[in-house]
């Protein structure tokens, strides 16, 4: 097959399975195909939100120091080519459709998953550019995930929280035990929860990886004079610190320069934090449409969406949110909105599509009597948020992947390149 639509279908219909049990087929095939080293250095980020973010800022960081970088992503917004990244930009057709002709020939009749083959692909790009640097984003838990078949020299556990319970476990303790898979025998971990999990924390402690603690190991200080210090560690002591005249950097941010540290990458923080100004799509993405600010971010989840409430609260204090919100059948929107604390006359709920979709409708009913309104088709939602509001208003989509991916393409906006 020469086109990357006649391979997806073809991977789309052969292998529907999300998550395969155990890890020793899809080790055996990236034997095969040489990419269980892919890069001179490689990162894999575990965690229930934020490892996007943290991939954004780690690759800018690499990329500001003068370095070649692969990245993978899960999952894309637009385009399948999004899911593997050279030098920050999505990798053309020519490149995955190679790559699928690899694995397919190494893998013989191995059964692999769509994602597999998605972590597969990224290790063969990044193994034939040579790059220096490769940043593996876990898909779903950890210790099942494709990307835990490297060889790794740092991992990033960005938090612990209450997501895919039905595949990871029940509670917090039980999906750490899950997203602490990732770790190796005295490979450092950088840990951003702020309330670690003792299932994380013990199997470091057990494997003895040098573990780096948001808060305590790495943090941030607001200054007398309204400026920002950061300080992050090396071996456990503080090796770089009084980056100070820096803006207060999300605590992705903070993770990704933590690691960069550890990679030992040769990255000099200046005044200007280039790398912090770098857009990621759907991400706390501010963008203007039709003399309006529009706020898009992939939030799918209770501890999410009480992320972008503090951005909302840090970064637009003064301004009247109103909300665009569409999320899936298995995610617990109707938490999200409660969390979110928009007044329920400033949201509008649109219907999500696909099999795991939900009618706005229907997830109204779930929540109750309330003010809040539906409309089924979304660009008749935009339309009227944009007629009914103030040029002042912030408006707000977030609840999915696929309403912000959906938002993007009304308003145009696009993705990378496609070469």
């Amino acid at each position: 097959m020469n086109q990357l639509s006649d391979w997806l279908e073809q991977i789309e219909r052969e292998h529907k399975e999300t998550r395969a049990v155990g890890l020793d087929r899809v080790l055996d095939v990236a034997t095969r195909l040489d990419v269980v080293s892919p890069a001179a250095k490689c990162v894999v980020i575990a965690g229930t939100n934020g490892k996007g973010s943290t991939v954004h800022y780690l690759e800018q960081l690499l990329i500001e120091a003068g370095h070649s970088v692969g990245a993978t992503a899960s999952p894309h917004l637009k385009h399948y080519n999004e899911r593997i990244r050279l030098n920050g930009r999505p990798i053309d057709d020519e490149a995955i459709v190679f790559a699928f002709e690899e694995i397919h020939s190494a893998a013989g009749s191995t059964p692999l998953t769509y994602f597999e083959w998605a972590t597969l692909a990224g290790l063969v790009a990044f193994r034939l550019q040579e790059v220096e640097y490769a940043l593996l984003e876990v898909g779903l838990g950890g210790r099942l995930d494709a990307a835990n078949v490297v060889q790794r020299d740092v991992t990033v556990i960005t938090n612990v929280g209450l997501d895919h319970m039905d595949l990871l476990g029940r509670d917090r303790e039980s999906i750490g035990f899950e997203k602490a898979g990732i770790l190796r025998s005295g490979i450092p971990l950088v840990y951003g929860d702020h309330c670690p999990v003792n299932s994380v924390t013990t199997k470091a402690s057990k494997l003895q990886c040098p573990t780096y603690l948001a808060g305590s190991d790495y943090s941030q200080q607001i200054n007398e004079d309204s400026t920002w210090a950061t300080s992050v560690s090396c071996n456990n002591r503080t090796c770089s610190n009084g980056f100070s005249s820096v803006p207060s950097m999300p605590d992705a941010a903070l993770m990704a320069l933590q690691a960069t540290v550890l990679l030992d990458s040769g990255f000099k923080a200046d005044r200007h934090h280039r790398w912090l100004s770098t857009s990621h799509p759907g991400r706390m993405e501010l963008v203007r449409h039709r003399e309006r600010d529009w706020l898009l971010d992939v939030a799918h989840n209770p501890d999410a969406a009480r992320y972008v409430r503090h951005r909302l609260d840090q970064d637009f204090p003064n301004r009247n949110v109103k909300l665009l919100f569409g999320c899936m059948r298995d995610k617990a929107g109707v938490k999200m909105l409660k969390v979110l604390e928009i007044p329920e006359s400033h949201v509008i709920v649109t219907d999500t599509l696909g099999d795991r979709g939900i009618r706005a409708t229907d997830l109204l009913d779930e929540q109750g009597p309330s003010p809040a309104q539906s409309m089924s088709e979304l660009s008749d939602a935009i339309d009227y948020l944009i007629e009914s509001t103030d040029p002042h208003d912030l408006l707000l989509a977030t609840g999915s992947f696929q309403l912000v991916s959906r938002v993007r393409d009304v308003i145009g906006i696009g993705i990378g390149s496609r070469r």
